[in-house]
């Protein structure tokens, strides 16, 4: 039969109180199969310290949860114990999914406690299923909201500790790369080694950041800020670095600079890579490489005096449109085949014939004293996708 709620409330209370005074066995008792089934290699079990904070903080956590028995309270207990025990795990290195199990340990173990006081508390067997079922259902809802609570604190203080760290090795890298100081040691990387930097935003960083988390030791990934990191890798090809950043989105932007040793090449690496950035960024291309891109770079770093270039050299040629972008390709495609007019257009796939027409058609829009052969045009056909 069911019993009233006034006597449903005392009874509950005598069980809450009888609990009570096992408090420290109870304590006890959770806490070692916790450090025994859930967090065997935890700080949090094996150094002292931290262990009796994490007793205490848990008697306190307990004693909340049976003074709300008592009062008869259904409000969930949002207890700083709980929110204390998050960030003590996050800080020593405890997985979230090992403090989790940890409840879940003890979710077991207090409704085992709590079967043993319904009957020490001389509860009547007619009445100690309804008393139980109770003192369960309260703790099961107490511990599914600690659960959350946990796991949001869990989170903030990671997130926190990942702010914190990435701002002090920034600090530390940008007073490598000031020449002008003499810090040439990281606690974190090697600068002894080869170095392939990076520069990525969007997706790609992402990806990056990744990629230098499954190199830990012989990588550093940073976050300039909420959307741009910088990265160096030791001993890994640039090819290898760019099919990685790459590899799950087209999307972003990502500069790579050239392999280069020491404190000196992970200066110049990283020079290299943010000057192929901002040709990603300016042409459109999802990765450039600097070796490949360094004329481009050039051109960047004055966009009027490349402009002027172009326009100098290629005169009518750099005018925007189908025909002339058509033309233009014809044209680094026959230097690029030491203007033998056969190779053009096999790599063209059209006939000699066709590309002797272009080409015709290209020395009609080129200023009247260029030169084929001149460094200079070939300079400006590079630069022309930039300032066209």
């Amino acid at each position: 039969m069911t019993h009233g709620t006034a006597t449903l409330t005392r009874q509950v209370a005598d069980v809450a109180e009888c609990l009570s005074g096992h408090l420290p066995m109870v304590v006890d008792d959770v806490l070692s199969a916790i450090w025994r089934d859930a967090m065997p290699d935890s700080l949090l079990g094996k150094d002292p310290a931290l262990s009796a904070v994490v007793r205490s903080e848990t008697t306190m956590l307990l004693t909340r949860f049976l003074h709300s028995l008592v009062r008869g309270q259904d409000e969930p207990i949002r207890s700083l114990e709980s929110r204390h025990i998050a960030r003590l795990a996050a800080r020593h290195e405890t997985t979230l999914s090992d403090v989790i199990s940890g409840f879940r340990i003890a979710h077991r173990m207090l409704e085992e406690a709590l079967f043993e006081a319904v009957h020490e508390a001389g509860i009547p067997p007619g009445d100690s299923l309804e008393v139980l079922r109770h003192c369960c259902r309260q703790l099961f809802r107490q511990i599914e909201t600690l659960v959350e609570i946990v796991t949001a604190e869990y989170a903030h203080e990671t997130e926190s500790r990942d702010i914190d760290q990435n701002a002090r090795r920034l600090h530390a890298v940008k007073s490598v790369l000031n020449e002008r100081r003499s810090l040439t040691v990281l606690p974190f990387y090697d600068l002894e080694a080869e170095h392939v930097a990076a520069v990525a935003r969007g997706a790609t960083a992402v990806a990056l950041a990744a990629f230098a988390h499954r190199h830990e030791g012989g990588a550093v990934c940073l976050r300039l800020d909420r959307s741009v990191v910088w990265a160096w890798f030791s001993a890994v090809d640039p090819v290898d670095v760019r099919k990685a950043a790459l590899e799950r989105s087209g999307r972003g932007w990502l500069g790579i600079g050239e392999p280069g040793d020491g404190v000196a090449g992970f200066r110049r690496s990283h020079t290299e890579a943010r000057a192929a950035y901002r040709v990603s960024q300016w042409t459109g291309a999802v990765a450039a490489r600097f070796g490949e891109v360094s004329v481009e770079s050039i051109g960047l770093a004055d966009v009027d005096v490349a402009r002027a270039v172009v326009h100098r050299h290629l005169g009518r040629l750099a005018t925007e449109g189908n025909r002339e972008d058509a033309l233009r390709h014809t044209l680094e495609v026959y230097l690029a085949s030491q203007q033998i007019t056969r190779h053009a257009a096999a790599k063209l796939g059209l006939t000699e014939r066709a590309v002797a027409n272009r080409l015709q058609a290209v020395r009609r829009l080129l200023p009247p004293d260029a030169q084929l052969s001149s460094p200079e045009l070939a300079l400006a056909l590079r630069l022309c996708p930039l300032v066209g």
